[in-house]
């Protein structure tokens, strides 16, 4: 018999707590053991009952779900899964769980709760999962590191350049270790696809641009790829990059997503997209999340003379993506986390340099 996921529900509302264990409790490898209404009860069952997974709301009385998951995460290192209404504060604080050490979250139903929990349950149930798999001791709170203290964002302008990043389960806190070292002067555009609800992608990508040298913003249908911006991927369109010959590389949004299909917009097709117009002159990257996307994108990557970097196991929150990059024999080099940023300066800089030799020749 499989032993079943042992979980601790956490929320003020107790009609929320009861549609909450009814859902998870409607698949069978899932247990909840206990509810809690208040973020001191929730501390306190958590050091007593060490439940494998425990879902919580981030507006809690007593202590508020942030502050628990700190607690949390410092003395009882246990797998969370934020489960929250969504508003702009609500969203950044989400941002935030996530680089404190939550594995994901969850959007509570709109409208009439007891009539939509069915939109979330599938969700909250995968997020459950994936959190029972994952490695807690790579889930320390994420320390913000800006490349350099600059005041003024630089003025975007055309490149040859780009870096391409996929990203998943695990990916708001390592982008946040990541994006905001990246340094102001890099010669190359950065392109990021995050799997994320779309309400919240907004979220992460106000939160990095606040903390990075570089301009980080939402990707807008036909905005050109450009040095000194960091443009995140829509999650609820399929994209691509295409090649205008008098004003540069744009973005070109292609199609809706279809929801019965996909949960989120893949990497694997703007990745392809951008290959053979960047050529050599591409560095892919995947970073933590369950399953293979990234993978054809980095094939098409590295098939066009390109350079690939996998985040290591040791770090990967989620060693989904990465090892079936790694696998499929797709990656140049394997790094840890905290030596990414510095990777990824290390490779554009050799493409510039390569760059500049053959202009001079």
């Amino acid at each position: 018999m499989t032993k079943k996921i042992r979980i601790l529900v956490v929320d003020d509302s107790a009609f929320m707590r009861k549609l909450l264990t009814k859902a998870i409790e409607s698949d069978p490898e899932c247990k909840v053991i206990k509810t809690a209404g208040n973020g001191v009860e929730a501390l306190k069952d958590v050091a007593k009952l060490k439940p494998d997974v425990v879902t919580m709301d981030i507006e809690l009385p007593e202590i508020d779900g942030l502050a628990c998951l700190g607690y949390i995460m410092e003395k009882f290192p246990t797998p969370v899964v934020m489960v929250t209404g969504f508003s702009e504060f609500l969203g950044e604080e989400t941002i935030e769980a996530l680089e404190y050490g939550a594995t994901g979250f969850v959007r509570k139903p709109k409208g009439a709760i007891s009539d939509n929990l069915g939109q979330i349950k599938e969700d909250l149930i995968f997020q459950i999962k994936l959190a029972s798999q994952v490695d807690i001791k790579k889930l320390s709170p994420s320390k913000v590191e800006r490349a350099t203290e600059q005041t003024e964002k630089p003025v975007a302008k055309s490149t040859n350049r780009i870096v391409a990043i996929a990203s998943s389960s695990g990916g708001p806190r390592a982008l946040s270790r990541i994006i905001p070292r990246l340094p102001g002067d890099l010669s190359a555009a950065v392109l990021v696809v995050q799997h994320m609800p779309a309400d919240f992608i907004h979220s992460l990508a106000r939160r990095l641009d606040r903390e990075s040298p570089l301009k980080v913003k939402i990707a807008e249908e036909g905005e050109l790829l450009q040095q000194g911006k960091v443009l995140i991927a829509p999650t609820d369109f399929h994209c691509s990059v295409e090649s205008d010959r008098n004003t540069g590389e744009r973005i070109k949004l292609i199609r809706p997503l279809d929801k019965e299909n996909f949960h989120f917009a893949e990497a694997n097709e703007p990745m392809i997209s951008l290959a053979p117009i960047y050529g050599r002159n591409t560095v892919g990257l995947v970073l933590t999340g369950m399953g293979s996307d990234g993978t054809e994108g980095l094939r098409a990557i590295k098939e066009h003379g390109g350079y690939n970097i996998a985040e290591h196991e040791s770090t990967a929150v989620v060693y989904g993506m990465p090892k079936s990059a790694v696998q499929a024999g797709v990656i140049d080099k394997v790094v840890p986390l905290p030596r990414i940023a510095d990777e990824i300066v290390k490779a554009v800089n050799s493409i510039a340099e390569v760059s500049n030799a053959n202009i001079r020749v």
